[in-house]
């Protein structure tokens, strides 16, 4: 049987991971719903959805994409008026509601 010796404080503040910080659960989701954002307007306008989805696309690619650049979260409301208005009236199980879901999913 062997034992490891640890010398440092077990007790205290420990520097675990990058800086000291513990990530857990899904990283780097913040280019993957600009991504996703994308692909959802792209979708919209091969669909030939009408002008109010797709300036609700376009309000949530640029509000993700601002919060990106000033390292701000997203404003909320924002994001829920724009899904709720792409999402009304589309077919379950479209590609569409797929893409908006999980947008939605991974802002939490």
């Amino acid at each position: 049987m062997s034992t490891y010796h640890f010398h440092g404080n077990v007790s205290g503040p420990n520097n675990i991971g990058d800086h000291g910080t513990i990530n857990i659960g899904e990283q780097d989701t913040a280019a993957r719903t600009l991504r996703l954002a994308a692909e959802l307007a792209q979708w919209l306008r091969a669909e030939g959805a009408g002008p109010e989805r797709l300036d609700a696309a376009q309000a949530l690619r640029g509000e993700l994409d601002r919060a990106g650049q000033e390292g701000r979260p997203v404003e909320p409301g924002l994001i829920r008026r724009s899904l709720e208005t792409i999402t009304l009236g589309l077919g379950a199980g479209s590609t569409g509601l797929a893409l908006a879901q999980e947008i939605s999913r991974l802002l939490g």
